[in-house]
């Protein structure tokens, strides 16, 4: 594993392979440089000595979320191989991974919010996932609300993506539609991210998004209209 370059000097991304029984895919870490010069790392992965030296060669880790109920797998030993980092929790880990009640949930008022944006999409208790707008590169950073899955993927990965409706194309799947608790309510959670000024929308799974993304993110939620 190492470190790719999204936005030079700002953003940057590492890969992982997943499992799902005999269904292979890939999770994202986003890390993003903020105007002090540390480092938010957003849904880490695990890190060997190869990942840390790149990590440790951008600046000092100073934040750490799992962004929503799923990502969590990496997060403890992610934040004890950086224990100066401050780790932040999605609402209701704390029930789920009790071992993780010690971290501070994510709130409101985080102390990164002047600089990456953070809405909480209420309506989908599944995943109470937060997503982060980055003003100073237009970067859109989403977990599972969204996916994005390639033609690359072969075999069973490449079936359940089209049988989801993320085959190719930004959206969200259709069992996170069916887990919709209630369209009105995520709809409102969704309309503030539809006026931002989004120049790319990186995923948790398989492609980043950096075409015509504002467009693309759009017809993703037409659906909730």
């Amino acid at each position: 594993m190492s470190l790719a370059c999204i936005v030079p000097d700002a953003v940057w991304h590492a890969q992982h392979p997943l499992k799902f029984g005999p269904i292979s895919i890939t999770t994202r870490m986003t890390i993003i440089r903020l105007r002090d010069g540390s480092l938010w790392v957003h849904s880490p992965i695990p890190v060997d000595g190869e990942l840390m030296g790149q990590i440790q060669d951008l600046g000092h880790v100073r934040y750490v979320v799992a962004p929503n109920k799923s990502h969590h797998l990496f997060f403890r030993d992610f934040v004890s191989a950086f224990p100066s980092a401050q780790g932040f929790i999605a609402v209701g880990l704390e029930l789920k991974r009790p071992e993780l009640a010690r971290f501070p949930l994510i709130p409101q008022d985080a102390p990164w919010q002047a600089e990456l944006e953070g809405f909480f999409i209420e309506g989908l208790p599944i995943l109470n996932e937060t997503v982060w707008f980055h003003r100073d590169t237009g970067t859109l950073v989403i977990t599972d609300l969204l996916f994005c899955f390639s033609r690359g993927n072969g075999g069973l990965a490449s079936l359940v993506s089209k049988l989801l409706g993320v085959h190719e194309t930004l959206a969200m799947s259709r069992t996170m539609k069916l887990a919709t608790r209630d369209k009105r309510t995520i709809g409102r959670s969704i309309q503030p991210l539809l006026s931002l000024p989004i120049k790319r929308v990186i995923v948790a799974h398989d492609q980043i998004v950096d075409e015509s993304a504002s467009a693309r993110l759009n017809q993703a939620f037409a659906w909730l209209k």
